[in-house]
């Protein structure tokens, strides 16, 4: 009986952990060169996951110049990257739901973990589309 409810509460703790694997800080490289750009914030709200630019490291872009509407020349500091992606089996995803801020594009939006401490993070604009690593730097403290 011991066992049972050993095995029945370890499971349980491994299922909650599961779900707040994605949020934390994750650091952004850039595609071509495979530098670190940035350190995001992912973290869930009212059951949507969000992400916002907490720290930029490669300092090329201090601003979203080439952003639309309300994110025109906001700073890359702040900058909310991720934008409400609904979960859908093991994927995060929504249509207008990822901002590069590089080309000021809002796409639409897959995000996934290939493991506790990789993330897959897919922008598309029509049948274009790119698929960034992303890399865990600290999960996020509650």
């Amino acid at each position: 009986m011991r066992k049972i409810v050993s095995l029945l509460v370890v499971s349980i703790f491994s299922l909650t952990l599961f779900a707040q694997m994605e949020e934390g800080i994750w650091e952004t490289y850039d595609a071509k060169t495979g530098k670190a750009m940035s350190h995001v914030k992912v973290y869930k709200k009212d059951g949507k996951l969000y992400g916002e630019v907490v720290k930029n490291i490669a300092g090329v872009y201090t601003t979203c110049t080439k952003c639309s509407g309300a994110d025109k020349n906001k700073p890359i500091l702040g900058l909310m990257v991720i934008r409400g992606l609904e979960k859908k089996g093991n994927k995060w995803e929504k249509d207008d739901g990822i901002l590069d801020p590089m080309t000021g594009y809002i796409c639409d939006g897959e995000l996934w973990l290939e493991s506790q401490n990789v993330m897959k993070v897919k922008g598309s604009v029509l049948f274009f589309s790119e698929t960034q690593t992303w890399k865990r730097v600290t999960p996020t403290k509650k």
